[in-house]
C-alpha cells in the first residue's frame, strides 16, 4: 500500500483518487448545496444508448429474453374483476454472461478502462456485481481486483458472499475480503491509488448508462409481443441505479406513459 496510508490521510485524498480512477470530477456537476447536474454528468461520459448497445453486443451482454408467465397471467385474471388482470412478463437477466443484470453495469466500465489503456479494473462489492466485473474484465484481458464485505462483526464469513467470492476467482479476479464497515471504502481507495486501475464503481455514470439498454429492450420487446409499450415495469431497487437506468431506457424508447415501480427488500427487521 502507499506510504501515506493511514485512514485519515487516505480519506483526505479520496476526491482526487476517485477523480483519477474514473476520469470525472464530480465537483464540476454540483449546483449549490444539494442540486446536481445529472444529465451533463452522463453526457460527459461520451456515450449514448447506441454506443452502449454496441459495447454490450461485443461481449454478449443484453438482448435477454422477455418471457410471458402464462400461468401467472391466468391466475391474476381469475382473481381480478371482469375485464381486469394484466399480462405478466419477466425479463430473464440470468441469460447474461455472469448470470445477472449486473453485466450491463460492468460492461461499459470495463470497455472504458480498455479504451483508456488502464492497467486493470477494480470494484468494491459483496454480490453479483463483482462477478460481472470479473467476467467482463476476463473478456477484455484486463486484471481485476474485487474488494468484498465478506465477514460480519464476529469475523464469520457469510455463505452467500463466499459463493460470489468463488465466482469472482473463477473468472480470474483477485478478491480482497474484509469485514462490514468503513474499512471497505478505505481499502478500495488504497487499491485504486496503488494500482492505477479504473474505478468500475457500481454507481458511476458508466454503470448507470449500462442499465439503460435494459429499459429500452423491455419497451421494444413488449411492444413487439403485445403491440404496445408496458403499462408498468417493476424493477429491483437497492442503491437506485437499476431503477434509474431502466426508467431512462424506457423514456429513450418512447415509453413515456409506462409506470416504473421500485421493489425493495424490507430491512426494517
Amino acid at each position: 500500500m502507499t506510504s501515506n496510508s493511514s485512514y485519515t490521510e487516505v480519506m483526505t485524498r479520496q476526491n482526487e483518487i476517485v477523480r483519477r480512477s474514473v476520469g470525472l470530477d464530480y465537483g464540476r456537476y454540483a449546483l449549490g448545496a444539494l442540486a446536481f447536474d445529472y444529465e451533463r454528468l452522463l453526457a460527459d461520459t461520451g456515450h449514448d444508448l447506441e454506443s452502449v448497445r454496441a459495447v454490450q453486443a461485443a461481449t454478449a451482454v443484453g438482448n435477454t429474453p422477455l418471457v410471458e408467465l402464462r400461468n401467472v397471467t391466468e391466475l391474476v385474471r381469475d382473481m381480478s374483476a371482469p375485464g381486469k388482470g394484466a399480462r405478466v412478463f419477466v425479463n430473464d437477466e440470468a441469460a447474461n454472461p455472469s448470470g445477472s443484470f449486473k453485466d450491463r453495469r460492468a460492461s461499459l466500465s470495463v470497455a472504458e478502462a480498455s479504451r483508456r489503456g488502464c492497467p486493470g479494473v477494480a470494484a468494491a462489492t459483496s454480490g453479483n456485481y463483482g462477478a460481472a466485473v470479473a467476467s467482463q474484465a476476463a473478456k477484455a484481458g484486463l486484471p481485476c481486483i474485487v474488494v468484498q464485505e465478506a465477514f460480519d462483526s464476529r469475523g464469520i464469513a457469510q455463505p452467500e458472499i463466499a459463493e460470489k467470492t468463488r465466482a469472482c476467482e473463477a473468472y480470474g479476479a483477485e478478491v480482497i475480503r474484509l469485514s462490514v464497515g468503513p474499512e471497505l471504502f478505505y481499502v478500495f481507495l488504497q487499491v485504486l491509488e496503488d494500482t492505477g486501475f479504473f474505478n468500475a464503481s457500481l454507481y458511476s455514470p458508466f454503470s448507470i448508462l449500462g442499465i439503460e439498454t435494459l429499459g429500452h429492450e423491455l419497451a421494444m420487446q413488449t411492444r413487439e409481443q403485445t403491440g404496445r409499450f408496458p403499462d408498468m415495469v417493476i424493477a429491483t431497487h437497492a442503491g437506485g441505479g437499476n431503477v434509474t437506468g431502466t426508467a431512462r431506457g424506457l423514456l429513450a424508447a418512447g415509453a413515456t406513459e409506462t409506470a416504473v415501480v421500485a421493489a425493495s427488500v424490507d430491512l426494517s427487521g
